[in-house]
């Protein structure tokens, strides 16, 4: 072989760009999935976050509002919806006050000594944050086929921000089981009402 027979031409300029453009459009969407996969995660991951935290809080409210012996009826202060339950063991009354604080978008809940005068409550503490509702709070009164007052409550949960941001709509409804069918509604630590 001569040196003349040797093909030592390489590759055209065309080839190159044809075949850095199919490069580029692999690449291009190879890097949307990627961007695709980890903005599903994060929604995933909002959506476990406001569930759970508003899980655990109507977890604790179950043990409470289980055994309430009352609840008033629900009111509002301001732009703040709230509503009290009396818990008695052994033979203290206890006021919890539990509001949807809406400037910071928390349940929080307090309490107080039931029948002590001045009322002291403790300072708010929070149960679930990033939550709203125009009305949260539902005291469904005892009838003949549920013989107890009942709790309802009703929050839209958000969590994450811009594109991941996530809203769950949660409807639960709690019975206290230490009330009956002759229990007043509206009577239940009352005196916390003026209670700044």
């Amino acid at each position: 072989m001569t040196g003349t027979d040797r093909d030592d031409s390489g590759t055209t300029m065309i080839e190159m760009v044809v075949s850095l453009s199919i490069m580029s459009m692999v690449l291009a969407m190879f890097t949307t999935a990627i961007l695709s996969v980890h903005r599903f995660a994060n929604k995933t991951e909002s959506i476990s976050s406001a569930q759970t935290q508003v899980n655990l809080a109507f977890l604790r409210l179950d043990r409470e509002v289980r055994y309430a012996a009352g609840l008033s009826t629900p009111g509002q202060v301001g732009a703040d919806s709230y509503v009290e339950y009396l818990v008695v063991a052994g033979g203290i009354g206890s006021c919890t006050e539990l509001r949807l604080h809406r400037a910071t978008g928390q349940l929080q809940h307090r309490t107080w000594v039931h029948g002590t005068a001045p009322v002291v409550p403790t300072g708010w503490r929070q149960l679930a944050m990033g939550v709203s509702q125009a009305q949260p709070f539902t005291v469904l009164p005892p009838d003949e086929t549920v013989r107890y007052l009942r709790l309802r409550l009703q929050l839209t949960a958000t969590a994450g921000a811009g594109t991941s941001a996530t809203s769950t709509q949660t409807d639960v409804t709690f019975t206290a089981r230490n009330t009956s069918l002759t229990t007043p509604s509206a009577s239940a630590c009352t005196e916390g009402r003026a209670v700044p």
